[in-house]
């Protein structure tokens, strides 16, 4: 969830400040028992350049992160990150980038260049950002072990431009400097440099927002659809079974949610779906070659507490055939089920006790299934 700024109208700077902290636990299960605490803190500045300057729809954005604390997943022995917190320890400099908007006769153009995340526009569900487990926010996790995909806190040099010809249609598309450390947990982003052994990414995806999807009540139900595709070029990924590597790969995804249901006095309590798969058919460099999930939003149904909302998700993945031979022992799926109760304090501060039960650790028969608890505090300015 992207935090609410602090707004100088007159100046046209925007200060911004999101914490994130989590604390989980597993008593039963996994290979062995922990508890662990991380925290995630992105801060930054967004200014209005037509205010400062006179420069028309135009924005930048600088920003850094601090993280710390450890992953209980590393402990339990699964795939799926318990806490979406678990990122790399230390500072780090995010995003310094450059948006404009322009507006013509056949629909608007989005234009963002500088060091940004391929999250912040592909492969992202606005529903994602409220689950705690890693394993889906702010996407599904996947995409960041078969290629070189990154979100928050991690950003490098990359263009994206989106058009979008009315209300219910984007098209999207994003080319992105890889540098060969990027995914090293050494990696602080104060590296501005483009060098010649930099791998590149391009993302594409196409949104629908159909807004004519209506209730009994005529209220309009709303929705979101994508369906997207990448391809990586440069960057050396390990070939399971072999002592070789692989510079290139692909894959693909297509994800929506949908609200299904909103009271008829009351447009904050309603019940909303999302589903959606990911595919990347290169078996020999992709671990989790499939990966399904869907899950449910109950929205405002504690009495007085219509700003709060309920959240159950499924996660599914399919350990690759070169990977299961690679690994010792029949590597074959992990299931993942979470629920998890927002509780919104005030428009800025939020707690969330959490609950997941981890099914077949990494595929592995020889882990017990793990019992996760433990909670998530939000703060957003």
């Amino acid at each position: 969830m992207e935090g609410q700024n602090f707004i100088d109208e007159n100046v046209g700077l925007h200060f911004f400040f999101d914490y994130y902290a989590v604390l989980l636990t597993n008593p039963y299960g996994g290979a062995e028992q922990a508890t662990n605490y991380t925290h995630e803190m992105i801060y930054g500045v967004r200014g209005d350049l037509e205010k400062l300057v006179g420069w028309k729809n135009a924005t930048f954005v600088v920003s850094g992160a601090y993280n710390a604390g450890g992953n209980l997943s590393n402990t339990i022995g699964n795939f799926f990150t318990a806490s979406e917190s678990s990122v790399i320890d230390g500072a780090l400099l995010y995003e310094i980038y450059l948006a404009q908007k322009i507006s013509t006769s056949i629909g608007d153009f989005k234009v963002r260049l500088g060091r940004i995340s391929m999250a912040d526009t592909f492969a992202s569900l606005p529903v994602f950002g409220y689950l705690v487990s890693g394993g889906i926010d702010c996407t599904p996790e996947a995409i960041f072990s078969n290629s070189p995909y990154t979100s928050s806190p991690i950003a490098t040099w990359g263009v994206t431009i989106q058009y979008s010809p009315d209300d219910q249609w984007s098209f999207a598309y994003g080319l992105y400097q890889v540098p060969q450390n990027v995914q090293s947990p050494n990696y602080s982003g104060t590296n501005l440099k483009i060098s010649g052994d930099d791998a590149y990414m391009m993302m594409a995806q196409v949104t629908w927002t159909p807004s004519f999807i209506k209730d009994c009540n005529g209220n309009v139900l709303p929705g979101t659809y994508q369906f997207g595709g990448y391809f990586f070029g440069g960057f050396p990924m390990q070939q399971y079974g072999t002592s070789d590597t692989r510079e290139n790969g692909y894959g693909f995804y297509l994800q929506g949610q949908q609200t299904v249901w909103i009271a008829r006095d009351n447009p904050n309590q309603y019940v909303s779906i999302w589903a959606g798969a990911q595919f990347s058919p290169v078996e020999s460099i992709s671990i989790m070659p499939w990966m399904v999930y869907s899950g449910l939003q109950f929205q405002g149904f504690v009495p007085y507490r219509d700003q709060d909302g309920v959240y159950v998700s499924w996660l599914w993945g399919n350990f690759g055939s070169d990977y299961s031979r690679s690994s010792g022992y029949d590597a074959s799926y992990e299931t993942v089920v979470e629920v998890t109760y927002v509780f919104q304090l005030t428009p800025n501060i939020s707690i969330q006790p959490d609950l997941q039960y981890i099914m077949r650790p990494y595929g592995n028969d020889d882990i017990d299934d793990a019992l996760v608890i433990g909670g998530q505090l939000l703060v957003t300015f």
